[in-house]
């Protein structure tokens, strides 16, 4: 295991995948919380998350035109600062529709790093231990799942509703820094 998590890119990936994934499960949880601390109907705000989730599934059918455009490394890097610079977005008091077209360009670019993060650990792993390295890319999201709700509702209770939007954003943009360093081929 050592020497998967060792080899260049690995880290990074796995990485990049807990932060992609901790978005898209606090986004899913908190919003409620800050629509309600907005006045944002119940109604609406499943409307805003069935947006998000919409958009994060279109992004696939588009995901091969980007990446040939792109490249991996600058699609996986864009998605995860736009990510970032999203989610900061999400702690500011904008109106319903300006959260629903934020919600839809974040909802597409978590969209695109769950499967760049995963492309990205395989990769870089050594190719006998591709499948160890999937599966350790999977217990760093399960971590991520665990820790990051503990951590947002922590930062919720200190500093407000917003503040976990404020370290997912943090998180993203932490992934797209790794997400640059990192060389696809």
């Amino acid at each position: 295991m050592l020497g998967i998590l060792r080899a260049r890119g690995v880290p990074a990936g796995i990485f990049i995948s807990l932060a992609v994934l901790s978005a898209t499960d606090i986004l899913t949880a908190y919003l409620p919380v800050v629509g309600e601390h907005r006045g944002i109907a119940p109604a609406a705000v499943g409307l805003l998350l069935s947006l998000r989730a919409a958009s994060t599934i279109a992004c696939r059918l588009v995901m091969t035109p980007m990446i040939r455009l792109l490249g991996r490394t600058a699609l996986l890097t864009g998605s995860c600062l736009l990510g970032g610079v999203l989610c900061a977005g999400m702690a500011l008091p904008v109106p319903v529709w300006g959260l629903a077209l934020m919600l839809a360009a974040l909802g597409f670019c978590l969209g695109v790093g769950q499967p760049l993060s995963m492309t990205t650990v395989v990769q870089a792993a050594p190719p006998g231990a591709r499948s160890t390295a999937l599966a350790l890319r999977l217990t760093g999201n399960r971590l991520g799942q665990t820790a990051a709700p503990a951590a947002g509702g922590l930062l919720a209770g200190a500093a407000g509703v917003a503040a976990p939007f404020a370290m997912l954003s943090g998180l993203l943009l932490l992934a797209a820094t790794l997400g640059a360093r990192t060389k696809h081929p």
